[in-house]
């Protein structure tokens, strides 16, 4: 890997070397800097930080960077003593760096304080761009960048021989006809978004004129469970008004959406048609054949060790996230089993599970000193980020209605707007952060070593229980049905079911002797939960008994994934390594050999697989059935693991 070296004030004979082991040794009782931050840019990072205070200056400050990847070039600059903020330019975009600040001094180098970043290009361009073929002409369709910025698009097509027409069109436009072709010629179309600071990459399709296809659809050779855009080519269809449209996708399934989205959740040969009707009473019909292959794959590796967290997935299936022990957050095609993007952090995520948001947008925190939490779009670009200011070790819960909840290691419940990170309220509990979730009416339920509290929407606090539950912390500890909130408890509490109204203690399940973990929930009111290196158990709505499994002490993190057909799936942390079922009555079946331990809870995926993660890996087994609808089937309360009904 190529260095690049930058110097701006030198001292004179001074010989400057890397963020490397061939750095002098640093001298620990020099002053280093402090609260380094690093904010991600397109192509840069702007690093910042301070003194400790009452400290002595260092006569100036030594930079450096070491890129995560090929891609991208290490460096190092010195900047003057009064400087304390650096903005580093071409970087390489999508590329992990960790950046070092240190103090010189006469005697040396102070200690290196260290923040990572991933810079990410702002200018994003826009997706499922495709072309339809008509008589003469092309009907070109998009789907608009994940931005906030001002943009207009440049659109080109190009034929052999023919000088590029460019069209411009405005930011508001998704789809455009273009006329006056020829036949039998192929055209090629570029469509670029034009930001006020640069272009974004171009994407590219083709068609025919002449040769007429009624029907585009994503691929007509698609993999189970792959999300498919269904789309009618307004270039065919002309004998009068378009009034109604409906879809058959050969399996029984329909839409009548103009453009329809569907899944196969079967393997086969399938014939889709699509049937227009023309105002005046007309209809034609067209159709197309799609053939579905079985999945892909059932492991994906180096994502690092998950603890405590469950696989969340994108609001449509296609991406699943998993924030793990490695400092970073993964997105995994669903489909493909490749890894999307990841976001390197500056400290772990073990326990503080992702949440998805309805817009796609992933929140979570890291367990750093000032207890960063983050927001990330689905494209991998940080939205926002701020500092809680204590290690944020349970997950946020996200509402439908644009809030986010989270909870500080220091017991301090933070209300913020989900799309900005704006702060509306806190509130100040006792003990440290177990978890947060939100209730159907918005009440928002927050757990600690010392009690649970339940604040309305708008930041008044509505009761604090009388009993000081000491809730198990992580994240993954509360669970809502009915009037009641489930909670695991520590050190052989338990779980408890507290009435939502008023906090009061409905019953308690102490027969336990370890922390317990991760209550899920049934349709019909019963809590599934797991002790700490110890037992299984389910627990009826009245606080009796339902079923008990002492078979083996093999859970660290496990939880349960509770499915459709009432079983209850978990994976085992120890030898034999096995993902387990339990049946209403508790009948216990071994569902297939992991090999591998497995410490985070079970999830059930959209395509009907149980997922896992393993060490530093994630895998996914077939169980042919979905999750249960209704309850709190999962860690997190659904497939987002939004840990809200609202």
């Amino acid at each position: 890997m190529r260095k690049k070296i930058l110097y701006l004030t030198l001292a004179a004979g001074l010989i400057l070397q890397g963020c490397a082991d061939t750095l002098p040794r640093a001298d620990f009782s020099l002053f280093q800097a402090e609260s380094v931050s690093a904010v991600a840019g397109d192509g840069s990072v702007v690093l910042s930080w301070t003194l400790q205070s009452g400290k002595p200056a260092p006569l100036e400050f030594y930079v450096s960077w070491v890129a995560g990847s090929p891609s991208g070039e290490d460096g190092e600059m010195t900047l003057p003593s009064s400087q304390t903020s650096l903005t580093v330019d071409k970087l390489v975009n999508d590329c992990a760096y960790t950046f070092c600040v240190q103090g010189r001094y006469e005697k040396g180098l102070s200690q290196k304080v260290s923040a990572t970043c991933t810079p990410k290009s702002t200018r994003i361009a826009a997706s499922a761009f495709r072309a339809m073929a008509g008589d003469g002409r092309i009907y070109a369709t998009w789907t608009p960048p994940d931005t906030k910025l001002d943009y207009s698009y440049r659109l080109s097509v190009y034929a052999e021989g023919r000088d590029p027409l460019d069209i411009q069109v405005a930011s508001s436009e998704t789809s455009r006809l273009i006329d006056g072709l020829s036949n039998g010629t192929e055209y090629r179309l570029t469509l670029v978004c034009v930001y006020a600071h640069g272009e974004s990459p171009s994407v590219e399709t083709s068609a025919t004129p002449g040769m007429i296809d009624p029907i585009t659809v994503t691929s007509s050779n698609l993999i189970q469970f792959q999300l498919c855009s269904f789309e009618y080519n307004p270039a065919y269809f002309i004998q009068g008004d378009i009034e109604s449209v409906m879809w058959e996708f050969g399996d029984g399934a329909g839409s009548s959406a103009d453009k329809a989205l569907y899944c196969y959740p079967e393997v086969g040969n399938y014939t889709a048609s699509i049937t227009v009707t023309y105002k005046g009473g007309k209809s034609e019909t067209a159709t197309i054949d799609i053939t579905v292959s079985g999945f892909l794959w059932t492991t994906v590796g180096g994502t690092g060790y998950q603890k405590a967290s469950h696989i969340v997935f994108s609001p449509d299936g296609q991406t699943l996230y998993s924030a793990t022990t490695a400092n970073k957050l993964v997105a995994i095609d669903a489909i493909m089993g490749t890894i999307v993007w990841e976001f390197a952090t500056g400290a772990v995520t073990y326990g503080a599970g992702p949440a998805v948001g309805a817009d796609g947008t992933v929140y979570f925190g890291t367990e750093d000193s000032e207890g960063t939490l983050y927001a990330v779009s689905a494209s991998g670009a940080q939205k926002w980020k701020k500092a809680l200011g204590a290690a944020v070790k349970a997950s946020p819960a996200v509402t439908g209605d644009g809030m986010l909840y989270a909870l500080s290691n220091a017991g301090v419940l933070y209300a913020l707007d989900a799309s900005s990170g704006t702060e509306k309220w806190t509130g100040t509990l006792e003990g440290t952060a177990s978890g947060v979730v939100v209730g159907s009416d918005g009440t928002v339920y927050a757990a600690t070593s010392k009690g649970i509290w339940a604040y309305s929407a708008s930041g008044q606090q509505i009761w604090q229980s009388a009993d000081a539950h000491n809730v198990t912390e992580r994240g993954g500890s509360l669970a809502i049905w009915g009037d009641l909130l489930y909670a695991t408890l520590k050190k052989g509490g338990g779980c408890v079911a507290v009435n939502l109204a008023d906090g009061t203690t409905r019953w308690k399940d102490a027969k336990t002797s370890g922390d317990c973990y991760h209550p899920v929930v049934d349709a019909e009111g019963t809590v599934y939960f797991c002790e700490k290196g110890g037992y299984l158990y389910a627990t009826r709505i009245d606080g009796t008994a339902k079923w008990e499994d002492k078979t083996d002490k093999n859970y660290i993190y496990s939880g349960f994934a509770i499915a459709s057909d009432g079983k209850a799936y978990i994976a085992q942390y120890a030898s034999p390594f096995n993902l387990l079922s339990f049946g209403l009555s508790g009948t216990r079946e071994v569902v297939t050999n992991i090999g591998v331990q497995v410490m985070s809870p079970v999830s059930i995926g959209p395509d009907r697989r149980a997922y896992y993660g393993t060490n530093g890996s994630v895998s996914a087994y077939d169980i042919r059935t979905s999750l249960m609808d209704g309850g709190w089937p999962v860690r997190g309360g659904n497939l987002q693991g939004t840990n809200s009904l609202k």
